[in-house]
């Protein structure tokens, strides 16, 4: 039964990893009561996915080639038991069903156990009122077993029976006139910037960074004959484009990813040090006392 659930959980980190790969960072992975090195990559995947989707202000040196657009409205429409009855049409492809799938079934079998505890919590409140309205924070499940948290407006219909469900999600479109948009997010001065710098290189050292920090971080002249470029456009465009140097970027992202694994699992702090990159516990303490202000032992523990 136990290989079972983690081929599931292993098949749940590829799809998402396929997702990201597409540029989509907006699924989430879903958390179980594991405390393993599974779990743990579970929670370094869905970490990486918020940081990367923050990180899309950067004005498309990150996936270049698409922009986020908050364009898609999914509507759910609900009888008086609380089933689907009728879906707007990008709920199918949001979520990965077809719409005789969806409809006739009860809306909680799409929710995660969370989300279904809130969502019982407001169906009482909707049975006892005769007009109510809510936004609250609803995880979807899609076909592909992620996760999709979005907020979602909850409204009865006047003098109806009827549940209305919308909420907005990110979907993905094609950039076209890439130049273009550049000269839009850009200020004059950012502008010069871009004239000179590598911006493709320094882009591929961005994720190259977030995807070997178990690895010893190259030097900036290892760096450079690695992505064809110069150690001089290498280390100004980096601190131009990110407001930090590649070292400082590196650590602060060892120590933020090892933070998190000390709150919310229970692996060794030896072992998380070494998942960090430390050579030795004691370095690994020392930089993530000056890093937070505290030692990791000081952390509480999920």
């Amino acid at each position: 039964m136990d290989q079972e659930i983690n081929q599931q959980r292993i098949k749940n980190i590829g799809q998402m990893l396929m997702e990201m790969a597409a540029g989509n960072f907006a699924y989430r992975i879903p958390r179980t009561d594991y405390d393993d090195e599974l779990e743990g990559l579970t929670l370094l995947v869905n970490w990486v996915a918020e940081e990367m989707r923050e990180s899309i202000f950067h004005g498309g040196y990150l996936n270049p080639h698409y922009s986020y657009r908050y364009v898609i409205q999914s509507s759910y429409i609900l009888d008086s038991n609380f089933t689907i009855k009728d879906v707007s049409a990008d709920v199918p492809s949001l979520l990965g069903f077809d719409c005789d799938e969806l409809l006739g079934k009860d809306f909680t079998e799409i929710l995660t156990k969370k989300s279904a505890l809130i969502w019982k919590a407001i169906k009482d409140e909707i049975v006892q009122h005769e007009t109510y309205q809510i936004t609250v924070l609803l995880e979807f499940f899609t076909f592909y077993k992620l996760l999709i948290p979005v907020y979602c407006s909850i409204s009865s219909l006047w003098q109806k029976t009827e549940i209305i469900i919308s909420s907005f999600s990110v979907v993905i479109d094609e950039v076209k006139g890439k130049e273009s948009l550049l000269k839009e997010l850009f200020s004059a001065e950012e502008q010069k910037i871009h004239n000179y710098l590598d911006v493709k290189s320094t882009q591929a050292v961005y994720d190259y960074v977030l995807a070997n920090m178990d690895s010893t971080l190259p030097t900036l002249k290892e760096l450079s004959k690695i992505f064809g470029t110069n150690e001089y456009k290498l280390k100004n465009g980096f601190r131009q484009l990110f407001k930090i140097t590649i070292q400082q970027f590196y650590n602060n992202e060892r120590l933020k990813r090892s933070q998190l694994l000390i709150k919310e699992t229970k692996i060794p702090l030896k072992t998380i040090a070494v998942m960090a990159g430390f050579s030795t516990y004691p370095n690994f303490s020392r930089a993530f006392k000056i890093k937070f202000g505290y030692s990791p032992t000081k952390m509480e523990r999920r």
